[in-house]
This record gives C-alpha cells, structure tokens and sequence, in this order.
C-alpha cells in the first residue's frame, strides 16, 4: 500500500466541494473556527468509519443492492435538502445580523450525517477497491486507510471552515448575511443533486 499516494488521493477527494463542505462553511461561518472544529472532525471520522466498513465489504454490499442504494439516496437527499433550507431561510437579526437559528451540528450529527452522504460511500468503495491489496490482513488495510483518511480528510476540510470563519465579518451586514444564507443554502442543494 502505497501511504503517500493515498494520503494525496484522500486529501483531493475531501477538499473537493460536497455537501460536507458546504456544511463546514456555513458552521465556519455562524460558529468560527474553534467550535466548529468539533463538526469538521466529525466529518472527518464518520468517512473514515465509513471506509473502514468498506473494507470487510459492506460498501460494495450498499452499492450493490438497489433497495439499499436508493434509500440511502432518499435519506441522504431529504437529510441535506432540510439541512440546505434551514441554512438558506435562516431568519437574520437586525441587532446581530447573524443568524438566530444557529447550527447545532456538532461531532456526533456531523459523523453520522457521513452515513447518508452519497459522496462519502462512493469516495469509500473507491478506495477499498484501487488501495486494498490481497495479500494481508483485511483489519489492518482497513483501520490504516481509515486513519490515514481522517487525517487527511480533516487537513481537506479544513480551509472549508476557516473560509466559512472568513465570512462572519460579512454577517455584521443584514442582506450580506441574507446573501451569505441563500448562497450557502444554495450550495449544499446543488452538491446534493449533482452527486445523484
């Protein structure tokens, strides 16, 4: 197994728009960069679980069965679709202009958000399929993979929640901050869509 190379191949699939990252923003943005680290490592593990399930073949028993597939399409959709609404029809405070209805995704809702992100399984079966090799132990390739993809996942996400943090000066105006909700919401809608 080839580390190096997969670390990069790691790091390019989670600094490429997603609906994670979307996500990230849009925390960065209402939460900065310190309490929105807990999402972005939550992010970060629940592919890097995801990935090591994959490993024993429970992402090619996802991918593999229709039924299976489409729910997690369904669910995943719906799951981001909401979580594109409230984002976009946030309402704003005039005294704040931030918005009143702050995220509360943290660790445990970012991780288990993984479970029904499309582009999380996919990223994960491809990886199994062009980083595991024959010969050796299964548990081994898996946990190693997985780890080194959360390390690199949280060094991808990352600039997505500081460039969200960036963005909380903007928020002091109100139509900015209304700009800002729509856009984001906006992105997290058509990174869903364009991943079905």
């Amino acid at each position: 197994m080839e580390l190096p190379a997969f670390f990069l191949f790691a790091f390019l699939a989670s600094v490429t728009p997603g609906p994670s990252n979307v996500l990230l923003t849009t925390i960065g943005a209402q939460m900065g960069v310190l309490r929105g680290l807990p999402a972005l490592v939550g992010t970060a593990m629940g592919t890097g679980l995801i990935l090591f399930t994959a490993g024993f073949g429970l992402g090619a028993s996802v991918l593999g069965n229709e039924v299976v597939l489409s729910t997690l399409r369904v669910v995943g959709m719906g799951a981001i679709l909401w979580l594109a609404w409230v984002i976009a029809s946030a309402p704003i405070s005039r005294d704040e202009a931030l918005s009143t209805r702050e995220l509360k995704i943290g660790f445990l809702p970012a991780l288990l958000l993984q479970w029904v992100n499309p582009k999380a399984w996919i990223v994960s079966v491809s990886i199994v399929g062009a980083f595991m090799i024959s010969e050796g132990s299964a548990f081994q390739q898996a946990a190693t993979l997985s780890v080194v993809f959360t390390i690199a996942a949280v060094v991808g996400c990352l600039p997505w929640l500081v460039g969200g943090a960036a963005l909380q000066r903007l928020l002091q105006n109100p139509t900015l901050a209304r700009l800002i909700n729509l856009a984001l919401g906006l992105g997290l809608a058509v990174s869903m869509i364009a991943l079905i």
